[in-house]
């Protein structure tokens, strides 16, 4: 049986936990990030990973540094090999020498475009028609390893990160129930990554803002990406809005960015500055759940003629 430890923090991280749990790999420790103050209140609260390792009574540390004595602490656990998936933290490479194969990354990216903090979002954003997963050999440099093995997929037009995510987890399963498992065995080589280098910034809450007088395919493609987080957002009489899923509509006549064209118990369609309108499908007011636009509309009057923005 080939033992690791698990590193991670996010959602993402917990069903990658699972798919090893799944797969009758021997997780020896999982590392997460220390419980964090959370909300007003200050609360502590544990990562997702946290949560379900003490759930499934799993080894758990909570490091706050990954420090000599820490290390010294892994080493002696005499693992194969260590799988990080969405950790969020550098890790030195003293780390990469406690296991006998390494340290190997799950990276929702295609790489090495989109090495980084977002690489789904990032990819949404910039329209990309396709994206994937990747294992690679962790290195000092950040994403910058050999690639292990890697699973392609289409981004649809309509597609939101919540889609591409769920794309992403069955793509790692494939690598972890197959590939890890031959690299481990010495039946896989890794390869060096090839192409053009982009990055992919942490997303700031900021960049969910809307400016409704750019095209509507970059509004469109902001809303996609942040629907699983912070989600994009605009303001309706001093409120702020969420906006979840969107749907691009042509226009025969020019109307001032912002501007509500269409309001009727089934639309919302709010102009953009370039390439027409968009026809906003879920949203969210401050404090209320989710609804798509006919239940948001039956619950708040607003008229053709009003400004978003």
């Amino acid at each position: 049986m080939i033992s690791l430890i698990f590193a991670g923090t996010s959602d993402f991280s917990v069903q990658c936990l699972e798919f090893l749990l799944n797969l009758n790999y021997q997780v020896t420790m999982v590392i997460t990030r220390p419980d964090r103050p959370h909300s007003r209140g200050l609360k502590q609260t544990g990562s997702p990973v946290r949560r379900f390792s003490e759930e499934k009574n799993l080894p758990l540390l909570t490091p706050e540094t990954l420090s000599p004595a820490f290390l010294q602490q892994i080493a002696e656990q005499k693992c194969d090999l260590a799988l990080v998936c969405g950790y969020g933290r550098i890790v030195p490479s003293a780390f990469f020498s406690c296991f006998s194969k390494g340290a190997v990354n799950v990276h929702p990216s295609l790489l090495p475009r989109w090495r980084g903090a977002a690489p789904i979002e990032r990819a949404l954003m910039a329209g990309d028609k396709k994206t994937g997963v990747c294992l690679q050999v962790m290195t000092e440099q950040l994403d910058a390893g050999d690639i292990i093995g890697q699973r392609e997929f289409s981004i649809g037009e309509e597609e939101t990160s919540l889609e591409i995510y769920q794309k992403a987890l069955q793509a790692t399963g494939e690598l972890l129930q197959n590939t890890l498992k031959d690299y481990v065995e010495g039946r896989v080589q890794p390869i060096p990554q090839t192409g053009e280098i982009t990055f992919a910034d942490k997303i700031q809450k900021k960049e969910g803002l809307i400016h409704w007088d750019g095209a509507a395919s970059r509004i469109h493609n902001q809303v996609r990406a942040l629907a699983s987080g912070p989600q994009a957002f605009t303001f309706f009489k001093g409120e702020r809005l969420k906006i979840y899923r969107c749907r691009r509509i042509s226009l025969s006549s020019f109307s001032s960015p912002g501007t509500v064209i269409e309001s009727n118990p089934e639309e919302l369609v709010v102009a953009c500055g370039q390439e027409g309108a968009l026809s906003l499908l879920e949203l969210q007011r401050p404090g209320k759940r989710k609804q798509k636009a006919a239940e948001f509309l039956r619950g708040n009057s607003i008229a053709p003629g009003e400004v978003f923005g």
